[in-house]
């Protein structure tokens, strides 16, 4: 039912109103009568009314002073002003204030009948409108992280135009359109780390990996970044470059997660990338890589991992590696050559250099100190093995990115 409020200083026309039409019959009841502007205020407050009969003059507080204070507390209560003045500015100033419709006095039924029933139509919409609203806010508020998850996906596929990913990225309030660098990670299901076998439910792994990397990102307070599953099963990570050093990070979250789950962790991280426009390809390059380690046998695979996470180490040796996975070095070294076609000193060297051209990215950071960070206390030593693999200095390499 509608609710229906009377205001008028006459208690003949506020029974006259009460009674000229079938109010039940139309789906309203009147809720109160008010013999001044006060008097409707508080039975405003009390019964919220959906329609509003308010005369003009009446004591304490006028009609339009009335109307102009309900205005400051709600907006969606439709005001029918039922006066006898016929004066323009008094209308005018009606209008203004948002009421529904000016009726002069006396009122003949059949236009009161007219005007409410337009009012119900409004109200009858207005709610319609509401409930829809609210049926959509619902339904995004429930299934926003699919819909994010689906639009993710979509961007990294390279399936959006520039507008659309623009679009999305504003609509779900990621900061992400400037240079961002992707991170791509996944447990390995069936290898071990730890003193005990454990046997994981792929889906159930990729959820955990997924959980404890936000929960670890929230912990090191890391702004403007997203992390989601790709369908192969993959954790992603986009941040932006502005938010602080990503390849730090990525040693922590490896390390932690391996530390958790007992199970290593393959792990790419992409040189800085214009989120909008070379997205889509940066994942294409990175997937493919981690399918190449996908395929490697677990002794290999173990030894990526061993290497990535201790790379920095200016001393780590054959032996080194082979005693954390415990396998003896010559038949470590025969496998790396089987499999990767290179000699460990061959295999680590390419994995420093790959982790350097990602730092040299980063403007603030000197290439000694690039080195430093790779696993070479010499900066000769460094320069000499970066331009061996790639065929140029750090320096002409750090130019070449910086312009």
């Amino acid at each position: 039912m509608w609710k229906l409020l009377i205001a008028d200083d006459e208690p003949k026309i506020r029974r006259g109103l009460a009674k000229v039409l079938p109010w039940e019959e139309m789906g309203i009841t009147v809720v109160g009568e008010a013999e001044h502007g006060l008097q409707a205020v508080e039975l405003c407050e009390a019964h919220e009314p959906d329609i509003l009969f308010v005369d003009i003059c009446m004591p304490h507080l006028n009609g339009l002073e009335f109307i102009e204070r309900l205005r400051q507390t709600r907006q969606d209560g439709i005001v029918i002003v039922i006066s006898g003045h016929d004066e323009f500015r008094y209308a005018q100033q009606a209008l203004k204030l948002g009421v529904f419709d000016y009726l002069l006095k006396p009122v003949m039924k059949s236009k009161l009948e007219d005007v409410v029933g337009k009012a119900v139509e409004t109200l009858r919409e207005a709610r319609h409108e509401q409930q829809k609203r609210h049926f959509i806010e619902h339904q995004l508020g429930h299934h926003s992280a699919a819909i994010r998850s689906t639009f993710l996906n979509r961007w990294i596929g390279g399936q959006l135009s520039r507008d659309e990913i623009e679009r999305n990225l504003a609509f779900f309030n990621l900061g992400l359109g400037g240079l961002v660098q992707l991170i791509v990670l996944k447990a390995v299901p069936n290898l071990d780390i730890g003193e005990k076998r454990r046997v994981w439910d792929k889906g159930l792994l990729a959820f955990s990996v997924h959980n404890i990397v936000q929960d670890l990102l929230a912990d090191m307070s890391v702004p403007e970044h997203v992390v989601f599953t790709d369908a192969k099963g993959h954790i992603l990570i986009v941040g932006n470059i502005g938010g602080g050093d990503w390849h730090s990070r990525c040693g922590v979250l490896q390390e932690q997660v391996e530390r958790l789950l007992e199970k290593p962790i393959l792990m790419e991280l992409s040189p800085a990338l214009h989120g909008v426009a070379e997205l889509a390809d940066g994942y294409a390059r990175l997937a493919a890589i981690m399918e190449n380690k996908s395929s490697l046998t677990p002794i290999v695979m173990l030894t990526k991992t061993y290497i990535e996470r201790h790379y920095q180490n200016p001393a780590l040796t054959l032996g080194d590696v082979a005693e954390g996975i415990q396998v003896s070095p010559t038949y470590l070294s025969k496998q790396l050559k089987k499999e990767l076609g290179l000699s460990f000193i061959d295999y680590l060297t390419e994995v420093r250099i790959q982790k350097a051209i990602l730092l040299l990215s980063d403007p603030h950071l000197k290439v000694y100190e690039v080195a430093e960070k790779v696993g070479y206390s010499s900066q000769h030593y460094f320069s000499s093995a970066f331009k061996k693999v790639t065929g140029t200095s750090p320096t002409l390499h750090k130019r070449g990115v910086s312009t």
